[in-house]
């Protein structure tokens, strides 16, 4: 299992088997991962859509499990996810997600693990920068970033989303 750690909190990425576990329950998928049961689950963004599309970036880059999803540990319980959007474009730039429960948000699970982001994408050389998306009124989101030496690099119009504002952190 691939996983990131740093105090309190780690990462396990995302597999086929752990993907088919969360199918049937929050329980069933932390039993496999060998930690405590969410308090809630599935976490925001995080529903069967998601699984099939992390079904599919898994399947398109087979060789690279790191640059889909991660499921968030903190302090020992399933508390979220995070992740990828996918290996490193052609200018060198991945795009990262993250999504805690709400019982277990502003404990610093989020800010830990896109740290954990990070720090995986930056070990990478083909790795230039580090994107992330999130709406205007996500102000406990962009503090995250802040925190994690993410810059405001614009917005852009989402079409299932409206406005949505990037940020963007260079090696």
């Amino acid at each position: 299992m691939l996983r990131e750690t740093d105090g309190p909190v780690t990462i396990i990425a995302t597999t086929l088997d752990s993907l088919a576990a969360e199918e049937e329950s929050g329980e069933v998928l932390a039993r496999g991962l060998g930690v405590s049961s969410p308090t809630e689950w599935p976490p925001e963004f995080n529903g069967p859509e998601y699984r099939d599309w992390q079904r599919s970036v898994l399947a398109a880059h087979p060789g690279e499990p790191g640059f889909a999803g991660w499921y968030v540990i903190g302090a020992g319980e399933l508390v979220g996810t995070a992740g990828f959007k996918g290996p490193p474009d052609d200018s060198g730039t991945v795009e990262i997600g993250y999504s805690i429960v709400a019982p277990r948000r502003r404990r610093g699970f989020a800010a830990a693990a896109v740290s954990l982001l990070v720090r995986y994408a930056f070990a990478d050389p083909r790795v230039s920068s580090v994107a992330a998306e999130t709406l205007p009124d996500g102000v406990a989101s962009q503090a995250v970033l802040r925190a994690n030496g993410f810059a405001p690099a614009g917005s852009r119009l989402d079409p299932d989303d409206g406005d949505v504002l990037r940020f963007v952190r260079a090696r």
